[in-house]
């Protein structure tokens, strides 16, 4: 994109000015602050766990989907769809294995919910932004533009949403499953063994373990626990044993996988005292796997022996020996050659030991995303995300405004380091979009625009059937773009386009600027089409081909539902039928579900 702007701007189609206006459009940089905001709820670590808890225990796949795409659907309006499935695929995985449900009926609808929801709100995805700031450009004098609700777009998305609902729940056991598919459970290898104490502030304490939710949390599984009050150790834990504050829990799981248990509010890990000592800020402290080296100083000495943190500058939080569990604490382990040490450490202790065989260790790796959670910092990052909406709403100031005082406030709030803050705006995005700003006025200048918009006016109007035809037309062309491009580089080129085919046909811009947010947020038909697609790919078994297959039909039915919620003005009555059909939907897929069990149970 950036090259045909270059060619455009020296074919002189257009100017400097025109050339360089996406790089200042509002509606893009808006995007990328929002991208810091979000970045700083998911860093807190606690909406992984609380978004596990809104999944729930389901008994059939019809009601696994349910419980997966309505909360999503839900948070996708007010939450960047990115980060949102970011943060619950992880735990979907995970789920899906305990509650016995394939992942490929919760992928897809995983993703798909989160493109739905992004259509309730304005600032529901980074394309509703971008139309917004374009409508604004083209239109400056327009006081409804600049005033424009932050539920303005809310008529018409909600219906989308529930017809779309409907839509996978329905078909996704016809089109997704495979008959060779089966439920792909959580390993049951259990590498690591981690002790974690309640704490007094825990939810868990005075519940049994099914209610707390510890027993299979995140890929790690309860194993012991020793009672505080009189040293009993309790294996094979049945699910109403009751725990109360100061159990020692023992959990055996994955180095990968240890990140989840910190994640979960109220549990204390036995080393977090030499952690804190440590002296290095949450922000720069990481995972790390250490294997002792043959010939080192550790073999033969224990963890308190060495002062491994005074000496090394990391805690040991776990040992794994050849595939034994270490039942013991860290501190009182005598070290032998091969063993793995779980550390916690920071940047200092990576940049000497790595690619070092001096120091006692013959391999050192960081565990990917294993950054502590930071749950003091959850209420400071939700108030000011949730302030940031409300100051935008009560018209005090832009959504960027406020976006950008939010994320400063979080930075020095210590939320996000200054480069956490920097890593999270996603640069090839503003360089995807802010020239296709540019090709767009190209597009103007040279008449294709006009060309465009003129057979787009003649094909809805030989349609017969008004408006709808032509912001039909519109919503189909700006999905077929979005298979060729990103969605928002998509919206920025078809956006002149719709505009004057708007003029031409008599059709309310905003009308008409709402139907590319819905088309540009329809990516259905391919992986490539939007990134949450990508994201769940390969951890669902999915092909192209099984986008292609499942998707276009879903396209073809919200180009439909999508055009009559644009022009029927009594939403109310869009709302109630599209309501109705989701609830007779889900009752139909559940009540199925719940024959085929009874059957094969028989």
């Amino acid at each position: 994109m950036l090259t045909a702007l270059t060619a455009l701007y020296l074919a002189q189609i257009i100017d400097i000015k025109e050339a360089l206006a996406g790089f200042s459009s509002s509606g893009l940089l808006t995007v990328l602050v929002l991208f810091v905001v979000a970045e700083g709820l998911n860093k807190t670590g606690a909406l992984n766990w609380y978004v596990g808890k809104l999944f729930g225990r389901p008994s059939t796949p019809a009601g696994a989907q349910i419980r997966v795409m309505a909360p999503i659907m839900a948070l996708s309006g007010f939450i960047n769809d990115t980060p949102l499935v970011t943060i619950a695929l992880p735990v979907l995985i995970q789920w899906a294995g305990r509650v016995k449900v394939p992942l490929r009926l919760i992928l897809i609808p995983l993703s798909f919910a989160a493109l739905l929801g992004g259509v309730f709100t304005i600032i529901g995805t980074s394309t509703n932004l971008i139309v917004v700031g374009l409508l604004l450009d083209a239109y400056p004098n327009e006081e409804r533009y600049t005033n424009l609700s932050l539920f303005a777009l809310t008529p018409y998305g909600v219906p989308v949403g529930f017809i779309g609902m409907a839509y996978v729940i329905l078909m996704s056991p016809l089109l997704l499953m495979r008959k060779d598919q089966g439920v792909i459970a959580s390993s049951s290898e259990d590498d690591i063994l981690l002790g974690a104490r309640l704490t007094q502030w825990s939810p868990a304490a005075g519940r049994s373990i099914k209610r707390s939710g510890l027993r299979d949390t995140g890929g790690i599984y309860l194993v012991s626990v020793m009672r505080k009050a009189t040293g009993n150790v309790h294996t094979a834990v049945s699910p109403d044993y009751e725990l109360s504050e100061g159990d020692l829990l023992w959990f055996s799981g994955s180095a990968t996988s240890v990140g989840n248990l910190r994640k979960i509010p109220g549990l204390s890990l036995l080393e977090s005292d030499e952690v804190m000592k440590m002296g290095e800020k949450a922000q720069d402290r990481r995972l790390v796997e250490a294997v002792v080296s043959r010939n080192g100083p550790l073999v033969g000495k224990t963890v308190k022996e060495l002062k491994f943190r005074s000496t090394y500058g990391a805690a040991v939080i776990a040992v794994h020996r050849e595939g034994r569990r270490v039942h013991e604490l860290p501190g009182n382990i005598k070290l032998q050659a091969g063993d793995v040490l779980l550390l916690e450490a920071g940047k200092s202790f990576l940049v000497a030991n790595k690619n070092r065989y001096d120091t006692g260790f013959t391999l050192v790796a960081e565990v990917e995303n294993s950054s502590p959670p930071r749950f003091r910092m959850l209420i400071p990052a939700v108030i000011l995300t949730v302030g940031a909406y409300v100051c935008y709403m009560l018209k005090l100031s832009s959504l960027f405004g406020t976006a950008m005082t939010a994320a400063i406030l979080m930075v020095a709030c210590g939320v996000l380091s200054e480069a956490e803050a920097r890593s999270a705006i996603q640069w090839q995005i503003y360089l995807t979009i802010a020239p296709a700003f540019g090709v767009g006025q190209a597009l103007i200048n040279s008449g294709v625009a006009a060309a465009i918009a003129s057979f787009l006016v003649k094909v809805g109007t030989a349609m017969g059937i008004g408006s709808a035809g032509l912001l039909g037309a519109v919503y189909l062309a700006t999905v077929l773009m979005s298979q060729v491009v990103a969605n928002n580089a998509a919206a920025a080129l078809i956006f002149p386009i719709a505009m004057d085919a708007a003029a031409r046909g008599g059709i309310d811009p905003l009308l008409m600027a709402f139907s590319i947010m819905l088309a540009a947020s329809a990516a259905f038909m391919t992986p490539f089409g939007y990134q949450t697609n990508l994201m769940v790919m390969g951890h669902g078994g999915y092909s192209t081909g099984d986008f292609l297959i499942f998707g276009t039909p879903m396209q073809i039915v919200l180009l439909f539902v999508s055009t009559v919620a644009l022009v029927v003005p009594a939403w109310w009555l869009v709302w109630l039928i599209s309501f109705a059909v989701l609830v007779l939907v889900c009752v139909f897929r559940v009540l199925q579900d719940r024959k085929k069990i009874r059957s094969k149970s028989t």
